[in-house]
């Protein structure tokens, strides 16, 4: 079978690099205001877009240049270059699905990875101490330890989500 590459699609991350320009601007001006409070939140609203204005392009920019794509699936395993990289072998999976979570006003979706019972221990004793909270954290709230996050990719959550689960069934 043929190996697919998916990249960050550049006009999907435009807005969320304007967005964070946008709040970057906002926070600078909150920041000028004489009240402490409006300072306070200018200041915390600057650190995290401006993290958010660095990060999200440079991804981007990374994967053009060294085309290196986000995410690599094969006849055996998703490779995802995050970050963090990681690798998921089909071999180890139960099943994908999407799950969607409520932050407030946002629903944000993503793919959640079903391990087999034996593997999902593996990877909870392998973990760190931080790493075994956020697992258990992403357990209780969406029913898996690991998620593929799909915002900003160039292929559809569904189309993605379908594709998974084909390869699965052929592994």
């Amino acid at each position: 079978m043929k190996e697919i590459r998916i990249y960050h699609s550049l006009w999907r991350m435009l807005p969320l690099t304007l967005g964070s320009c946008m709040f970057v601007y906002i926070g600078v001006m909150m920041f000028n205001d004489p009240f402490f409070s409006h300072k306070l939140i200018g200041i915390i609203c600057v650190l995290f877009f401006v993290v958010a204005l660095l990060i999200v392009p440079y991804q981007t920019i990374k994967e053009r240049l060294t085309h290196q794509p986000y995410m690599i699936i094969t006849d055996r395993c998703v490779i995802v270059n995050g970050f963090k990289s990681f690798v998921v072998n089909f071999s180890d999976v139960e099943s994908f699905e999407i799950v969607r979570i409520a932050m407030s006003n946002t629903r944000q979706k993503f793919i959640s990875i079903h391990y087999k019972p034996n593997v999902e221990m593996q990877k909870m004793e392998d973990a760190s101490f931080f790493g075994r909270m956020l697992r258990k954290l992403n357990s209780r709230l969406s029913g898996a330890q690991e998620h593929l996050t799909t915002d900003g990719t160039s292929m559809k959550l569904q189309d993605l989500l379908d594709l998974l689960n084909e390869r699965l069934k052929r592994a």
